[in-house]
């Protein structure tokens, strides 16, 4: 991951617009991180649904995801979802059992390189050349943010601050007139674990995503059913209501990150002839 700017960091609660998940991963500098991520925020938008599977390697269980819309999806998004459902027919499904799963992993490179390009085309980060790429080979992103990009990244921060603080600080920034998310104490427990799901997919990308899921866990177990009903349609959006599950998710979904962007990978990027190098980033 690239390191944090120096610029004023504002602790922010919601997810930057217009701009997926995928490229914000790059934007921060963790590709190994993207499709994790991705995939998590799509659950919690309810695009998919993730579900336990009965396939096991030992200990390590597997999970499924189904197709519930694409409507409404940025390409970025779209193009992910099109390597675990090629036809985007609502309804399919796709189970990633425990194991290497080397040609899925290759397979989500695809997306990556196109949520990339979009990145480039927009003015929003530039591609590193073969030289940058040799001198730092621990800097895993094959582009670089520009000014474009800067206020998106500082808004990312602004929410890894907000993840990073302790409860009663959250609560206060919510209540607090730049906050101004929860003013009221009518359903405050529902509405802290809605916004806590939301923000799971950019704990992960910060690698606080065990700290966050425990979190949720507890706020689930805490909250008041009734708080739900006052809410109306909240309880309709919860959707990572098995944590189990997401852990076992997120942690083959980051082994398929290892497939692409492991260390040993980078260094061999690292080392190849510059035409080698640039074809990978096309």
């Amino acid at each position: 991951m690239l390191p944090r700017p120096r610029r004023t960091i504002i602790p922010e609660y919601a997810a930057p617009k217009d701009i997926s998940v995928l490229a914000a991963a790059e934007l921060l500098g963790d590709s190994r991180r993207a499709v994790a991520a991705q995939t998590i925020d799509l659950v919690v938008r309810k695009a998919i649904a993730l579900s336990p599977s009965t396939k096991r390697r030992g200990r390590k269980a597997g999970f499924t995801l189904t197709l519930r819309s694409a409507e409404g999806l940025s390409e970025d998004e779209r193009d992910l979802l099109r390597v675990y459902f090629p036809r985007l027919r609502e309804g399919d499904h796709r189970t990633i059992a425990p194991g290497k799963n080397r040609v899925l992993g290759q397979r989500l490179k695809k997306p990556q390189t196109k949520t990339l390009a979009r990145l480039v085309a927009s003015g929003r980060a530039r591609r590193r050349n073969w030289l940058e790429i040799a001198v730092t080979p621990w800097r895993r992103q094959p582009v670089a943010p520009l000014p474009a990009a800067y206020p998106i990244i500082d808004h990312l921060w602004g929410i890894r601050d907000y993840i990073a603080l302790a409860e009663k600080d959250r609560l206060a920034f919510l209540q607090s007139p730049t906050g101004a998310e929860l003013r009221d104490d009518v359903g405050i427990g529902a509405q802290v674990v809605l916004l806590n799901e939301k923000l799971l997919p950019y704990a992960v990308l910060f690698g606080l995503e065990k700290e966050w899921m425990r979190e949720l866990d507890l706020g689930y177990r805490s909250v008041n059913p009734a708080d739900f009903e006052l809410l109306g349609s909240a309880f309709d959006v919860l959707s990572v209501v098995d944590v189990g599950a997401v852990f076992d998710a997120l942690e083959l979904l980051g082994a398929l990150g290892d497939v692409l962007y492991g260390a040993g990978a980078v260094l061999r990027v690292a080392v190849r002839s510059v035409g080698a190098v640039l074809d990978l980033m096309q």
